[in-house]
């Protein structure tokens, strides 16, 4: 049982850290609207990425440890909840998740076909993008849905059933795909000053230097589900690594941005530029 003291100290970095995702994400989202340069069809992913990792914030990072910690805190025991908006958290805890890992599997198919074949990736279709972040946002639901279906449980308990095989075949892809594409980077051949190759190779590595964080960030958490689909009774399956593990998750959806800004120099600009048309925008007003 927690004490209140744990329990409010939980609560306010639950809190704190949702307003930091949803606002740096927020913000990174205003910057691709008002640069429409920003929005070319590698940056498609980021963009939809940015989204989950707002909506992770918004809907999951902060309300869904409470449902957890109800029956062991004192101080929330207090505080009933509906039981729609139990199942609420419940859906959105492992759905938001689940798109973002998604979103960062294509991210890695993606730069992989832009890795090996250059020229026929210049010229996919706008379309073919939305087609693709549409299956991003629908998989998960297409998941959460035959969860459902396969099992008499409730839906809490299903989901541990295909969340260890789905995460397990994201692992799988993104670190497949960095791999070939390390390999091709070391022994293939590329034009060494050739302005687009350059680029395209600094966008790759700045989200491979994205997946790698992510995935550490998101490892604890991985564990936590693993450990409680084998029905595992160890310290990784208790109550106080699941908040450990959602603490970090969380500081997974607001660094992506961070990493944006420091690597690729137009994200950059986008940002400082903001900031500086809202300062002097706020010294004409006090003028």
């Amino acid at each position: 049982m927690f004490s209140s003291t744990k329990c409010i100290t939980l609560l306010a970095v639950f809190v704190t850290e949702s307003l930091i995702i949803v606002s740096v994400n927020l913000l990174t989202i205003i910057v691709f609207i008002k640069n429409r340069n920003l929005r070319t069809r590698a940056m498609y992913l980021v963009i939809s990425l940015t989204v989950a990792d707002m909506l992770v914030g918004l809907l999951s990072q902060s309300p869904s440890p409470l449902v957890f910690m109800q029956d062991t805190c004192d101080l929330l025991r207090r505080v009933p909840l509906d039981g729609k908006i139990e199942t609420l958290f419940s859906i959105t805890m492992p759905f938001l998740p689940l798109v973002s890992l998604t979103n960062i599997a294509v991210i890695s198919l993606e730069r992989t076909h832009a890795a090996f074949r250059p020229f026929k990736h210049r010229v996919i279709k706008k379309w073919v993008y939305g087609v693709i972040i549409a299956t991003v946002w629908v998989l998960p639901v297409m998941i959460l849905s035959a969860a459902m279906f396969i099992s008499f449980y409730d839906l809490t308990d299903n989901l541990f059933i295909l969340w260890p095989i789905y995460y397990c075949f994201c692992l799988f892809v993104i670190c497949v795909s960095y791999a070939c594409i390390s390999i091709k980077f070391v022994c293939g051949a590329y034009p060494q000053h050739h302005g687009a190759v350059n680029r395209q190779r600094k966008l790759t590595v700045t989200l491979l230097i994205m997946t790698i964080v992510s995935l550490i960030l998101l490892i604890p958490f991985l564990l936590y589900i693993f450990v409680v689909a084998i029905g595992s009774k160890n310290i990784l399956s208790s109550l106080s690594y699941l908040c450990f593990s959602f603490i970090l998750a969380g500081v997974n959806s607001f660094v992506n941005p961070i990493l944006y800004s420091v690597r690729i120099p137009e994200i950059k600009q986008a940002f400082i530029s903001l900031f500086s048309r809202q300062r002097n925008e706020n010294v004409v007003i006090l003028v």
